[in-house]
């Protein structure tokens, strides 16, 4: 048996009448859970909150009238639900998943009916990307919520609303963006080839052919639905919120005729999903300061821009950075002026011979699709950060191996740190499931997995691991570290990657930002992606050495960061240096109180 767990508010009425209220992301999971008919494979949990009910939906109505399917959790069965934020999808019996469209995912992929798993669209591939690299996901999971969120700030505190969300005009210029399916040629031949037939009623003669170099503009396909022609599970999500939306402004729709057209189409083709809408929410009574305000919103400008487009800075134009070697050279000068020594060549270092291979993976060798010489590697690497992680560990330490994929770093602590509780976390099932069936082979008790984005965390640790996190995943890790003021071992990757996002802006550290801009950091950040092994890829010594340089600065400013935190940083390599060419370690540990 799985079991979704919902977020659930109470307030108490003056009358002794009980209103009940849900988050908007528990709201939209519990829609789609109803829209497959209330799966039994799948048990409903409420869990009690104590969050304000000013921004929330009021289902009052729909738990009144199915009291015998309520199931009220009075206390957190599983630490996971006090670690997650809700909705959380229970699978397996020992795989927690968070994310709205995750959740939203495993509720459909769990069912063994082909046309219901439909909805996951081509090869089952709809909103499977996480919302941090994923703009199509991150507009149904987050940007479309935290609109209709405003919208009912606004109304319980009866303030006005002046515009409608610019979410709303970004979806209806969406509809008008050229479809973006993987399958679109073979789609365009089969529409042209079954119009061809229908006016000359002979299918015998020759088939249109469309060369897969025609610009999919020219194809004459249009979005029916919101990933093109087909009905899918990004639809449902965003159905109820947009419905919502226009409840606050229903005068405005004449504005926006394609998505006009997208609700009558889901209308026609799935009469339920307005049905299921009007069971579950008691519609907000929409608060107006002078008489029709809701018929004079203004719109908000917005560029038309795919949302498919995968880009993590959303809707702002990114601008392509050049590592020109003058503007290098000008960065460098501006960071010499703050007489920091930039350099990772450490005395401390975490390579000792600590870890039976042979017990712990017996086979792995000769069935491992790596060549042994870079399998030798990446054990190596594992190594030094199981290593440095050990060093920090204490009995009954929670610790967290962020971006965890298979497992083999978080697998490692487990058999070395049998006392502490080990958490994998991880946004690719497949990955998870692969740890899963790892750690059950080692007959290990004190792993648990986590199948989500970092920032769905928000309960408490001791430790963070990271072995390669791409890019800005990196920093997104120390940040979880600092907030739950916990000790780090991160070997960052993928330095060209790094790119500011909301809660994350470069440079770091309150030191660098002195002297250097976004831009300038970025300079420094895209140099360090050269940083290869002497000798290799034809390049020439003094540009590695100089990438070298720019990976220690890039750690230096994350390392400044920290310990202007009230952390202790050692900024060290991997031993041997070879087995990566991004071999920087940052472990870092909370300074004792005095």
């Amino acid at each position: 048996m799985d079991y979704l767990y919902l977020e659930i508010l109470t307030n108490n009425l003056s009358n002794d009448e009980v209103e009940v209220f849900t988050t908007i992301p528990s709201f939209i999971a519990l829609y789609v859970y109803r829209y497959l008919e209330s799966p039994p494979n799948v048990k409903i949990k409420f869990v009690p909150s104590n969050l304000s009910c000013e921004m929330q939906l009021n289902f009052t109505h729909y738990l009144h009238s199915q009291p015998q399917k309520i199931m009220c959790e009075d206390s957190y069965t599983y630490q996971a639900i006090q670690d997650l934020r809700l909705p959380v999808y229970y699978k397996n019996g020992d795989i927690f998943v968070a994310g709205l469209c995750a959740v939203c995912r495993e509720l459909v992929a769990r069912q063994k009916n082909v046309q219901v798993r439909k909805l996951l669209g081509f090869k089952e591939g709809c909103l499977m990307s996480p919302s941090e690299t994923s703009v199509w996901t991150r507009f149904c999971e987050v940007d479309i919520v935290k609109a209709l969120k405003q919208l009912l700030l606004c109304n319980s505190l009866k303030q006005s609303i002046k515009e409608i969300p610019v979410e709303a005009v970004r979806f209806e210029k969406h509809m008008n963006e050229p479809v973006r399916m993987h399958n679109i040629y073979k789609l365009a031949r089969e529409r042209a080839n079954q119009t061809k037939s229908q006016l000359n009623n002979d299918i015998k003669k020759t088939r249109i052919t469309i060369d897969c170099k025609t610009p999919k503009e020219e194809l004459q396909i249009e979005h029916k639905f919101a990933e093109g022609v087909l009905f899918t599970i990004a639809d449902l999500i965003l159905y109820p919120c947009l419905r919502l939306i226009f409840h606050f402004s229903r005068n405005m729709l004449a504005n926006f005729p394609l998505t006009c057209s997208w609700f009558e189409e889901v209308d026609k083709h799935e009469p339920r999903c307005k049905a299921i809408l009007d069971e579950l929410c008691l519609y907000p009574s929409v608060h107006s300061v002078k008489e029709g305000l809701v018929s004079i919103l203004s719109i908000p400008n917005c560029e038309s821009k795919s949302l498919y487009k995968s880009d993590p800075k959303r809707y702002r134009p990114r601008k392509r950075v050049f590592t020109a070697q003058r503007d290098v050279d000008a960065t460098l000068n501006k960071l010499q002026t703050l007489r920091l020594n930039y350099n990772s060549d450490c005395s401390k270092t975490f390579d000792q011979k600590s870890i039976d291979w042979q017990r712990i993976e017996p086979s792995h060798a000769k069935s491992c699709a790596l060549p042994e010489e870079r399998l030798e590697r990446k054990r190596q690497q594992l190594e030094n950060l199981a290593n440095a992680a050990i060093s920090l560990a204490e009995p009954g330490n929670r610790i967290i191996d962020f971006c965890s994929g298979t497992g083999h770093l978080g697998i490692l602590l487990a058999l070395h740190l049998p006392q502490c509780t080990i958490i994998l976390m991880e946004n690719k099932p497949e990955s998870l499931q692969r740890a899963k069936l790892r750690a059950l082979e080692l007959k290990l008790s004190n792993i648990k997995f986590y199948q989500c984005n970092i920032d769905y965390f928000k309960g408490k640790f001791n430790i963070g691991t990271s072995l390669h996190a791409c890019g800005t995943a990196t920093d997104i890790v120390l940040q979880q570290c600092r907030q739950a003021k916990a000790n780090f071992v991160c070997c960052p990757c993928c330095y060209g990657s790094l790119q500011s996002m909301p809660h994350i802006t470069y440079p770091l550290s309150k030191q660098f930002r002195q002297v250097l801009s976004e831009k300038d950091f970025m300079y420094v950040a895209h140099t360090a992606d050269q940083a290869h092994e002497l000798g290799t890829l034809n390049c020439k010594p003094e540009i590695t050495k100089q990438g070298q340089l720019c990976m220690d600065i890039v750690d230096t400013d994350r390392k400044l960061q920290a310990e202007d935190a009230g952390y202790e940083v050692i900024l060290t390599r991997l031993k041997p240096e070879d087995c990566t060419p991004k071999n920087r370690l940052l472990v870092g540990f909370l300074k004792k109180e005095s």
